[in-house]
């Protein structure tokens, strides 16, 4: 993961740096993190009290992966929160995932992804939905997380709870009943992807030279040591 990087956008109005969408950023990257480390040590600190171990469906299940990716990930994984929406005291936000700059070193100064071809017009963008509770009330919120590091050292979740976690693409046909919108929500990903489709394409085929898949500065990162 030395290589692997994380640069987060969003729409007018969310402010990356404090409240839900931190929580949003740190469950996203700890879920990364843990899964393709293989580790429960890339879980951020504060995940085991967001997600708790023993919650019951429909909570988010824990994402460690059994054993490390075999191959190292080399690039820039950019993430765009499309909206965040509070009803009661729940919140719910919705994300685009566009993982097309992420692929695998697969040595040798190659870099793609390992196995046989796959189809050609697949793309690797998704929209996921997470279902957050807030701290109690009176809860001292954070100050602004932001900073050159790509992980947190301290806990960022805040005393928030992670009770659910959805993903979908603009090909599924199974649409949750939680989350309506999710065929519209992931065709907007598409829509928006930074990248042109015929280039998006072309990251996912074939062998590349380490220069098509640049390992950007985290953006907005997380403060350098601790700020508590």
């Amino acid at each position: 993961m030395a290589d692997y990087r994380v640069v987060w956008s969003a729409e007018p109005g969310i402010d990356l740096l404090t409240g839900p969408a931190v929580v949003v950023r740190a469950f996203y990257e700890s879920s990364v993190g843990a899964l393709f480390g293989g580790s429960a040590d890339f879980l951020y600190p504060g995940f085991d009290h967001a997600v708790p171990r023993d919650a019951p469906p429909p909570a988010p299940k824990r994402p460690v992966g059994e054993k490390p990716y075999p191959y190292p990930l080399v690039g820039t994984d950019r993430n765009h929160i499309l909206r965040i929406e509070t009803s009661g005291t729940n919140v719910t936000a919705v994300f685009c995932n566009w993982g097309y700059g992420v692929t695998d070193d697969l040595g040798d100064g190659k870099f793609g992804f390992h196995g046989p071809p796959g189809n050609p017009a697949y793309e690797p963008i998704f929209a996921e939905w997470l279902a957050l509770t807030p701290p109690p009330g009176g809860s001292t919120p954070l100050p602004p997380q932001h900073g050159p590091a790509p992980a947190p050292v301290d806990d960022v979740f805040g005393g928030w709870r992670v009770t659910q976690r959805l993903a979908g693409g603009p090909d599924d046909t199974k649409v949750p009943a939680e989350w309506p919108t999710m065929i519209d929500d992931a065709n907007t990903c598409v829509a928006t992807a930074p990248e042109p489709r015929e280039r998006r394409q072309f990251l996912r085929q074939g062998v590349h030279p380490r220069s098509d898949f640049p390992t950007l500065a985290p953006f907005p990162g997380w403060p350098a040591g601790s700020v508590q």
